[in-house]
């Protein structure tokens, strides 16, 4: 950094950002395409053109040294796919991401469909519900932990190992501490599982270690790849998908346009995942001296790459704190963008999309019967707490 350059002296990963997030990234905006951050000794990369730009240039904004902003997690998470580069993350991605590809989910579609239409049977029934817990976790725990083929201890904890991984990825404060203890019991549970193949037959797992026995990758490298399943699988689904009926309840307009033309569902999912993205931001580490819109980033810094301050960013989205269904959103950054884009994107738009055609014939109305609660997590943007009535 020199003295010229614009800086933001806040602590992004306070409580208080975390809870309310959407005017400092404004702020952050306003001062610039890349803002020095002193409490993190990082640049922050807030508006949604440079930002792409940063994912599309994967070469200097590399992943391959970490995503994190501390180099403890860092260290753990190297060599998996989210954190590869070149020849390797394109080999790795092609193993984990195969089953999660359009063609490949197809296989499981009518499952996902079953599924979802026997859960919004029973929630319609009993009309109160909370929309986090018994409606959104419902699909991502009992459907993805049985197709990654996890044992009963791996579904017990899958949601607070990958809860403690995203308060990993952030800087090492109290929160990411306090979240060791679990990213260790996670360690060892992989450990256990590529020691003893301790995964269902057929699964994506076993598929994993299919790939050992070919010579594809290492046994090592099929530790790393059960992470990446284990980590991200199920909270874009839960967080979008509550957000989804958050936005339905405060703007039943909105609901009313998708309950009268289903086609919009697809857009309506997008939209959610724009307006408040599961998760917030990931650094990058940029390799060599680079400009960003005039202001110099040297080699070996930290960018800290922010997905959601992109997607409310005024000079690409009208309007951005309004949810609109029909908005033109399918180039929001909320899955990434590029050779790193979420490879679970179609999974989560499958399940999402299925949950909705299942309760959309059913409800005319959400209503709110409580205030939502927000989780906090150094990286992931979620509800812990949705409680609502249908009509």
């Amino acid at each position: 950094m020199n003295n010229a350059s614009p800086t933001y002296d806040v602590d992004l990963y306070s409580d208080e950002v975390h809870l309310n997030p959407f005017p400092h990234f404004k702020k952050l905006r306003d001062i610039g395409a890349a803002v020095w951050l002193p409490r993190h000794e990082a640049w922050a990369i807030p508006r949604y053109k440079e930002v792409k730009e940063c994912l599309r240039n994967a070469d200097v904004f590399i992943s391959g040294q970490g995503i994190a902003l501390n180099d403890r997690f860092n260290t753990i998470m190297r060599g998996n796919a989210v954190t590869s580069d070149g020849e390797l993350h394109t080999k790795l991605r092609k193993i984990m991401g195969k089953p999660m590809l359009p063609g490949a989910l197809s296989a499981i579609t009518e499952r996902v469909q079953t599924t979802a239409d026997a859960l919004s049977e029973q929630l319609v029934a009993r009309r109160s519900f909370d929309g986090v817990t018994d409606l959104a976790h419902h699909l991502p725990m009992s459907l993805v932990t049985e197709f990654v083929g996890l044992s009963d201890e791996g579904c017990d904890h899958m949601l607070e190992w990958a809860a403690a991984a995203f308060d990993s990825i952030g800087p090492m404060n109290d929160r990411a501490h306090a979240a060791q203890d679990r990213i260790s019991e996670m360690a060892a549970y992989i450990d256990h599982c590529v020691a003893t193949r301790a995964v269902r037959p057929g699964s994506w797992g076993d598929d994993i270690f299919q790939a050992v026995d070919s010579g594809e990758i290492s046994p090592e490298k099929a530790g790393h790849l059960l992470m990446d399943y284990i980590i991200p699988s199920l909270d874009s689904t839960i967080n979008v998908t509550s957000t989804l009926i958050l936005h339905f309840a405060r703007s039943p307009e909105q609901y009313e346009l998708v309950r009268n033309d289903p086609s919009l569902i697809r857009n309506a999912i997008n939209e959610a995942v724009r307006i408040d993205s599961p998760l917030r931001q990931f650094s990058r580490l940029v390799v060599r001296d680079v400009e960003v819109d005039g202001i110099t980033l040297k080699a070996n810094s930290r960018a800290l790459v922010m997905f959601s301050s992109a997607n409310h960013d005024e000079r690409k989205f009208q309007d951005p704190e309004r949810f609109d269904v029909r908005r033109n959103v399918g180039d929001h950054l909320g899955f990434g963008h590029g050779v790193h884009q979420c490879a679970g994107m179609h999974l989560a738009q499958l399940e999402i999309g299925c949950l909705l055609k299942a309760l959309i014939p059913k409800i005319q109305r959400f209503e709110l019967v409580g205030e939502p609660r927000y989780s906090v997590n150094n990286v992931l943007r979620g509800l812990s707490s949705l409680p609502v009535t249908v009509h």
